[in-house]
Order: C-alpha cells, then sequence, then structure tokens
C-alpha cells in the first residue's frame, strides 16, 4: 500500500524529467519527483556547464520546428525564475564540402529561412584563428545557434516544479513501478517506501531499460569522455562573444564539437559519439590518458589554437537508438505512464518541449505535437513471410 499518494510521479529529474516535472505541475497537479543522485548531480547525461542548441540542424531540418520552439520556451522559462539560461552564439558546423554537416546544413537552413553563410576553411581561419587553416573543409555559420546552461536550466525547471508545490526527492531511487490494485500506479524507492499515483512519466536517461525491460527498447550506452583545454592563442579571441559553438567532422576524425572559452573551465573540446559501449552501472567515470590523446590529435590537426594544457574534464554518458533519434512514447499496456530516453546525443536542448509532450500524453493520451518519428513501435521487427 502507498504511504502517500500524489496525481504524478516523474523517476528521473536530468533535462527530460525535471522539464516533465515543471510541465505537470504548471497545470495543478500535485508531482513527486525522484532522482538516484544528488541535485545538480553529473553522474547521468544531463549535468555540466553547456549545451549545444543548433538551427541549422544537419540531421534532419523536421528538427528545426522543435528547436524554434525550444528556444522559445528557454526564454520563458528565464522570465519565470530569473535565471539566464540561454547565449546566442552563433555556430559553425564544418566538414569537407559535400558532407552530411554542410549539405545538412545548408538543407536545413534554406528550408526554414536560417540566416546563414558558407566560407572555406581558410576563411574559417582567418575569422576565428583558432581553427587551423585548411583547404579540405568547408563551414556553415548559422547565425541564430547558441549555448545553453544546463545546471541552470535543469535548477530552473525545478524551481518551477517546487514553486507550484511539488515535492522533489534526491537521493531516492526507484527500483520499482508497477500498476496499483485500486488503479493507477506504485512506485516503491530502494528504502522500501512506496507512494501512488494517477499518472508517471519514466525520464531515466541511461537507467532506462531497466523501467520498461519489456519494451525491449534497443538503447545502447555509450562512454563520452569531455575536456577543456586552456588556449594557446589570446583566450579573449575564443572567449563568448567571439567564438561561435561549432561542430566539425571529417572522415578521419569523426565528429568534434566545442564552445567558447570561460575563465574557469577553458576552451570545451570533445569527440561527438566515441563508440565505446558501456553500462550505467558499470562505466569508466575516470578521464584516462587515451581520452586526452584521441582529443588532442585532432586539436593538432584541426584546432591547433586550443593546444594548451588540459584544464579539467569528465565522463558522461549518451543513451543511443540505431537512427539516433529519440524515445518519447506511452506504455503500450500501461494508459497513463509515458517515457522518454535515448537523447543520442543531441536531446538537451529540446527539453521543455519533451517535457510538455510528456505531461500531454500522461494526463491526456495524446499529444498536438508531431511525435511520430521518436515512437517506440518504428523498432518492431515485421514478421518475415517464410
Amino acid at each position: 500500500m502507498p504511504t502517500e499518494t500524489f496525481d504524478a510521479i516523474v523517476i528521473g529529474l536530468g533535462a527530460h524529467g525535471s522539464a516533465a516535472a515543471a510541465a505537470l505541475a504548471r497545470r495543478e497537479l500535485r508531482v513527486l519527483g525522484l532522482d538516484r543522485f544528488a541535485r545538480g548531480q553529473t553522474m547521468g547525461s544531463s549535468g555540466g556547464h553547456s549545451r549545444m542548441i543548433r538551427l541549422a540542424y544537419f540531421e534532419d531540418p523536421a528538427y528545426v520546428p522543435l528547436v524554434r520552439e525550444s528556444w522559445s520556451a528557454w526564454r520563458g522559462l528565464e522570465d519565470e525564475t530569473g535565471l539566464p539560461i540561454l547565449t546566442q552564439t552563433g555556430g559553425i558546423y564544418a566538414g569537407p564540402a559535400g558532407s552530411e554537416i554542410v549539405d545538412g546544413s545548408v538543407r536545413s537552413a534554406r528550408a526554414h529561412g536560417i540566416r546563414h553563410e558558407v566560407v572555406d576553411g581558410r576563411e574559417l581561419a582567418r575569422r576565428w584563428p583558432v581553427f587551423a587553416p585548411v583547404d579540405d573543409l568547408v563551414a556553415v555559420v548559422d547565425e541564430e545557434a547558441g549555448m545553453i546552461d544546463a545546471d541552470a536550466a535543469i535548477a530552473a525547471h525545478l524551481v518551477v516544479a517546487e514553486r507550484a508545490g511539488s515535492v522533489l526527492r534526491f537521493g531516492a531511487r526507484a527500483v520499482d513501478w508497477r500498476p496499483a490494485a485500486g488503479g493507477g500506479f506504485e512506485v516503491e524507492t530502494d528504502d522500501g517506501s512506496v507512494a501512488g499515483s494517477s499518472y508517471l512519466v519514466i525520464a531515466a536517461g541511461p537507467w532506462m531499460s531497466s523501467f520498461v525491460p519489456d519494451l525491449g527498447l534497443p538503447l545502447a550506452i555509450e562512454r563520452e569522455p569531455v575536456a577543456w583545454f586552456e588556449p594557446v592563442v589570446d583566450p579573449s579571441s575564443v572567449a563568448l562573444g567571439r567564438l561561435p559553438v561549432w561542430v566539425m567532422g571529417t572522415p578521419e576524425d569523426g565528429f568534434f564539437y566545442g564552445f567558447p572559452f570561460d575563465a574557469e573551465h577553458g576552451l570545451k573540446v570533445s569527440h561527438h559519439h566515441w563508440g565505446v559501449l558501456t553500462d550505467a552501472e558499470t562505466i569508466d567515470r575516470e578521464f584516462r590518458p587515451a581520452d586526452e590523446a584521441r582529443i588532442r590529435a585532432f586539436i593538432r590537426r584541426r584546432m591547433p589554437g586550443a593546444d594548451g594544457s588540459l584544464r579539467t574534464s569528465t565522463v558522461c554518458m549518451y543513451t543511443n537508438t540505431p537512427d539516433l533519434r529519440f524515445v518519447i512514447d506511452r506504455h503500450p499496456a500501461a494508459a497513463g505512464v509515458a517515457y522518454a530516453s535515448a537523447c543520442s546525443g543531441h536531446g538537451f536542448k529540446f527539453a521543455p518541449v519533451v517535457g510538455e509532450v510528456l505531461a500531454d500524453l500522461v494526463v491526456g493520451g495524446s499529444t498536438a505535437r508531431s511525435i511520430d518519428a521518436f515512437r517506440a513501435d518504428r523498432f518492431r521487427q515485421e514478421p518475415v513471410a517464410g
């Protein structure tokens, strides 16, 4: 029997869980939020200093309306809480001519009227001397991109939830959920307590599969080291307001990305999709010499102005699907349960919209936003005729 009852319970209070808690609380529901770690933790995929928000989305132009809605939502959240979250920096997306990152960025920019220009590798280095002057790259400059303060973003959603009366418990690990005999759901935590609710949102990131094992979601956890370096160029030339956020993809290096220099952390440079699979419980969280060597090899080829001392580092996780799209859906066997995961390394920026979608799904059973590309049934295997 539950010892306490709420309208809705949210498991996981990272980017999407905190946004869902805020969305449900805005609808005047009494919400319980549970997170296994401390407030402000960096043990999952959501914490940390910075996340990118790109308008000229090279993966698919269909993301652009969601990015724009998310941008507006972040601005609204700043107004609602007084916390600074979003900074417009512009963006650079560089790669060989004809590559996915270049052609995809241009396609999205043209389809959605995003201000942009295309420059060659030498012009890129002339404008931003941190990069190497090369002849084998083209860069799309997206004037409308920016960066999100990830910690402030999560904190702001939690503020909204708490102001509305939500109960948020950190260091409370959910271990099981189940339908309740009289309707609704029960969630048990590791101290043996049980809470009941009419609605349930699961936003457990790398731990998602343990909460919905019956769905057989094809989720893969990827170890993602991240580093910050001291620049060897004038720090003011790569600081916020001078250097945009950037992504560079080449056949020899794969995809790397980075952010402007800040005095506290340094110049952020890291690989996007390292390709090292792991498990959320056993991940190697130590930043290894081999991790630094891989990043520094890229820096010396493509970004020599960043080749200073290592300032700080961390290791986080991506939760990936085979097609690198998100999973946002209702539980097919439990009306009133919705879940979101598998950001695949590019989902943080969408958190306020995902939170609203999750609230729509649990309360009303559907959402007006188009999420067909993110539904789990795309992974179902059709029987082969024999």
